[in-house]
């Protein structure tokens, strides 16, 4: 077998677990937050699963895109140098992702959390205005005379 050939396929082999491993763990884990941050659970779920659903398209598309190698690959070492880089990038995209999507809903809980905080205490008082400056001195008209140097 080509070691192109094996590389694209434990590629794919790795690749595709990891990003459904990846995206089952954020859909379990990930509906507790947004149960919190949007705090309708019918909406959370439905949010949940489309946010998966689009992790999915985004990372399998990902994969699917750097699925080419245009180096040669002539010697086994050559394919594992290959294969890391791919699936570093994997792992790369999968994490830019996530911590995307979790930035996303952050601003979402912490605007909800603003709307049903208490408003800020009303003053008890008013403090008493500053005294006026005192007022400044008028200038002296400006000389032009032998006894200043003109520039």
């Amino acid at each position: 077998m080509d070691y192109k050939l094996a590389t694209y396929l434990v590629y794919l082999a790795v690749s595709i677990p990891l990003t459904w491993w990846v995206g089952r763990t954020l859909f379990r884990n990930g509906q507790v937050f947004l149960d919190e941050a949007l705090r309708d659970e019918r909406l959370a779920a439905s949010v949940n699963h489309l946010l998966v659903v689009g992790f999915y398209l985004l990372n399998l598309g990902y994969v699917a895109v750097a699925l080419k190698i245009t180096a040669s690959v002539g010697t086994a070492s050559a394919a594992m140098e290959n294969l890391a880089w791919k699936v570093g990038f994997v792992l790369l995209v999968l994490g830019a992702v996530h911590f995307f999507n979790l930035y996303v809903l952050s601003r979402f809980r912490r605007r909800r959390l603003l709307e049903v905080s208490a408003p800020p205490v009303p003053p008890t008082r008013q403090m008493p205005p500053p005294p006026a400056p005192p007022p400044m001195p008028a200038r002296p008209p400006a000389r032009h005379g032998p006894e200043w140097p003109q520039p």
